[in-house]
């Protein structure tokens, strides 16, 4: 019984360690962005409030993550029961909210993907039309860099090979101009510089490349990789809560586990009280301790 609480002890511990490392590294996160993040995405202004709300909220993930992992390590330690149940709720609550989310990623697969997408086309729309906010620039630039893509043509994954897409027309198969989608650029051949793999701000001069000119230019349209990258991504996700919810059971049934033998531990110190036990083992406190039906070495 020793190794097996030493083996429940030490698996509830790493969860909940790991919990607090991750939640002190999305707070710490949250805050540098918050304060530096100009720094680390200089298309974004240094006075630019665009960072607010999704620093916030990686903030507050953080900080409940902490909360987390600390109440949990306070009731694998302390053994009390009420702080084990506690916990074991708080975790079967978690791990239904994510059987939650994956039966509704399944279902709604394709909703999800389509309503992801159109966001990303209306960031594209309004930075073609210069009505953009600067997260949309920034999320434009991040996903044109990330990909190595430029515009938004709406292409079939199917019509892309190796980097390249086709369409078939009367003389053939000719290559799909993913620059072509930025219309409203067309000035002196302007495309966004995140088309040539420049990071440049908005404000810069630097802003701006050109199509024809620029060796570093890429002319594959982003929709067919952000279909494919989206694919992956929710497939990638529902992997994640899929393995989380087995972690979750696991950390439930550890919990459980420790509230039971901890209750049996004090029945069987109790019975042995009762039946005037006078080994040497069964010490004075002990005997004292039993009266009350809580064992005071388990804290």
């Amino acid at each position: 019984m020793g190794g097996c609480t030493v083996c429940t002890k030490f698996l509830l511990a790493t969860v909940n360690i790991i919990t607090i490392m991750l939640g002190i590294a999305l707070a710490s996160a949250g805050i540098v962005i918050l304060v530096k993040g100009h720094v680390y995405f200089p298309e974004v202004p240094q006075y630019s409030t665009s960072f607010h709300t999704p620093c916030a909220i990686i903030i507050v993930i953080g900080f409940l993550m902490l909360f987390f992992g600390i109440f949990g390590a306070y009731s694998t330690f302390s053994g009390r029961a009420g702080w084990l149940n506690c916990f074991f709720f708080f975790v079967f609550s978690l791990a239904l909210l994510e059987i939650a989310a994956v039966v509704a990623l399944l279902v709604k697969r394709e909703y999800v993907s389509k309503y992801i997408l159109s966001n990303f086309e209306e960031w594209f729309n309004n930075m073609n039309n210069e009505n953009a906010t600067e997260l949309q620039m920034l999320g434009v630039s991040t996903i044109q860099l990330t990909l190595e893509c430029c515009g938004a043509t709406e292409v079939d994954p199917s019509q892309c090979r190796r980097g390249t897409c086709f369409q078939t027309t009367e003389f053939g198969e000719e290559e799909i101009d993913g620059t072509q989608y930025w219309t409203l650029w067309n000035r002196n051949n302007r495309v966004p510089a995140s088309c040539c793999g420049s990071k440049a701000k908005p404000t810069s001069a630097a802003y701006y490349c050109d199509r024809y000119e620029d060796p570093n230019i890429k002319k594959m349209p982003c929709y067919p990789s952000l279909v494919t990258w989206l694919e992956y991504s929710i497939w990638g996700l529902v992997g994640a809560l899929g393995g989380l919810i087995v972690l979750n059971f696991c950390v439930m049934f550890g919990a459980k586990w420790l509230k039971n033998k901890d209750r049996d531990d004090d029945s069987y110190l109790y019975t042995r009280y009762n039946n005037h036990d006078t080994s040497s083992s069964f010490t004075e406190k002990t005997r004292d301790t039993a009266d009350t039906g809580f064992n005071s070495t388990w804290l």
